[in-house]
């Protein structure tokens, strides 16, 4: 199956375990994001690696 994912997604499966984690883990899953995923990800990164 193939899905569309966005920051906030990602952003609360790295803050907080619950089933997005799995379902990010599933490897039966494909995942898209937009481009601006990354910069949205190196804009909070210090908070991520906190």
């Amino acid at each position: 199956m193939r899905l569309v994912i966005n920051a906030n997604i990602l952003f609360a499966a790295l803050i907080k375990n619950s089933l997005t984690v799995k379902l990010l883990l599933n490897n039966k899953l494909k995942f898209y994001a937009p481009e601006f995923l990354f910069e949205e990800f190196a804009k909070y990164k210090d908070y991520l690696l906190f």
